[in-house]
């Protein structure tokens, strides 16, 4: 039964506000974890693949087993990407079940499953963990006496989630409106002084950690802004919004689709599952000479900095060189490869987010269509950035979140009006595809399946 908890610990009103911003250390440290865990990780596992590229097949089958295995053994509910576990704790208002679901074991659970996933090759971003382990770490106040009721209710995991997006892209604005857009959609003011902290507080300890830069770089870094000039770029931005949103409400509908009978499976059969879609993902990695590996934003960087010499020339030259060594071996079926991996990972439900590979998924739609655009005389570097947005907006339907995000991340301003353009019918494409929003969704079946 889920009765709310008493509240213990009688404190101050103050100290209470004191103890929310330890949470927002928490939080803002969680987040710094999974990204030093994905930088670490990343050029050793290129590495590995260059020399020994018959590894990667051999570590991907056995990892995700051990991964489900521990999942399903030792952490429950920390399955997922960690947004629609989040959903589901407002959901069902607080009690036991919100207690267990954001539990500092489930914190340890998804912060340990994450790593390995980042380490074995896996297409798995860190921001959905990073919003579960915020939501945890602030939802472990609750308890305490002081903190009032509103923040209980809903505050202190909206501030969390909040700050797990804000805190893994060095993006605060986007991570407040991802918090009213998707996790809480609504808005209630009372709770916004304790958001805005918690990103504060979380951005500040990761722009300590790994500095204080855009996620894919100054692209307006030395060069005249980007922007749209003329009538015909908005032919290019409305088709790419209309086949961006189609391709992601595809992508979510899909896997929506289809996660219930692999759910079913990994129950019944976890050991075959696991090795049959850990080969299938390998197969993928193979066909793509190790292109589908990781996280995907070593390649998306790759491609949205080609238009911007100013910032690439100020980067160090092994970071150049490795950026130009990814760019020359994507090709025109990136996309197709990158896509069909993260499918396959995100229909294990294993702890790994989607946003990086989603990313990565529009800028290789960019980079495969432009061809077919440039009579429009559009850029295309513009092409990568509005596909970005346009297919992110059309897997998870959070059309402000997705051009608000790239913004953050890029520092392109004055392309907004064509970010935002895109992300709109984007969104409004996937809607007619994929009724239901892929995070919503994913929390109403993670209650019913858990009988919350």
């Amino acid at each position: 039964m889920n009765t709310p908890p008493k509240p213990t610990n009688p404190i101050t009103r103050s100290n209470a506000l004191f103890l929310t911003l330890a949470g927002a250390v928490g939080a803002g440290i969680g987040a710094l974890l999974f990204a030093l865990i994905e930088r670490a990780a990343d050029t050793p596992l290129r590495v590995i693949h260059e020399t020994y590229p018959w590894l990667p097949p051999l570590i991907i089958p056995a990892m995700l087993f051990l991964i489900l295995w521990l999942r399903d053994r030792y952490f429950i509910g920390t399955d997922g990407t960690g947004i629609p576990q989040t959903i589901a704790a407002l959901r069902i208002g607080p009690g036991e079940d919100r207690d267990r679901l954001l539990s500092i074991r489930v914190a340890g659970g998804k912060i340990l499953l994450t790593a390995l996933g980042l380490i074995s090759f896996l297409s798995i971003g860190r921001e959905g963990p990073s919003v579960q382990l915020g939501a945890c770490c602030m939802h472990s106040l609750s308890r305490l006496r002081g903190v009032p009721q509103h923040l209980v209710d809903r505050g202190l995991i909206l501030a969390g989630g909040a700050a797990g997006i804000a805190a893994a892209f060095n993006a605060p604005i986007a991570g407040i409106v991802f918090a009213m857009e998707e996790i809480g959609r609504s808005f209630d003011k009372r709770n916004m002084g304790v958001i805005v902290r918690t990103v504060i507080i979380a951005c500040v300890l990761c722009a300590i950690g790994m500095g204080n830069g855009y996620f894919y770089g100054d692209l307006d870094q030395g060069r005249s802004p980007m922007l749209i000039e003329g009538w015909k770029p908005w032919i290019a931005v409305l088709i790419i919004g209309v086949v961006g949103g189609f391709l992601g409400g595809a992508f979510s509908k899909l896997l929506l689709l289809t996660m219930p009978v692999v759910s079913a499976l990994i129950r019944k059969h976890k050991l075959l599952t696991a090795l049959g879609i850990g080969a299938a993902i390998a197969a993928i990695g193979i066909a793509s000479d190790g292109q589908s590996y990781g996280s995907g934003y070593a390649q998306a960087k790759a491609l949205v900095s080609e238009g911007s010499p100013v910032f690439f020339e100020s980067l160090p030259s092994e970071i150049q060189e490795e950026l130009l060594h990814l760019r020359e071996g994507i090709t025109p079926l990136y996309p197709a490869y990158r896509a069909s991996a993260s499918f396959l990972v995100l229909l294990t439900a294993i702890p790994g987010g989607l946003f990086d590979p989603s990313f990565s998924v529009g800028a290789g739609l960019g980079a495969t269509t432009y061809p077919f655009l440039s009579w429009t005389g559009i850029e295309l570097q513009a092409v990568l950035l509005l596909f970005i947005a346009s297919y992110f907006s059309g897997v998870v339907q959070s059309p402000m979140t997705s051009f608000i995000i790239l913004l953050e991340m890029t520092g392109v301003l004055l392309f907004s009006l064509p970010l935002a353009t895109a992300a709109i019918i984007g969104y409004s494409v996937s809607k007619w595809i994929c009724r239901d929003a892929l995070y919503e969704s994913l929390a109403e079946n993670f209650i019913d399946r858990r009988n919350l």
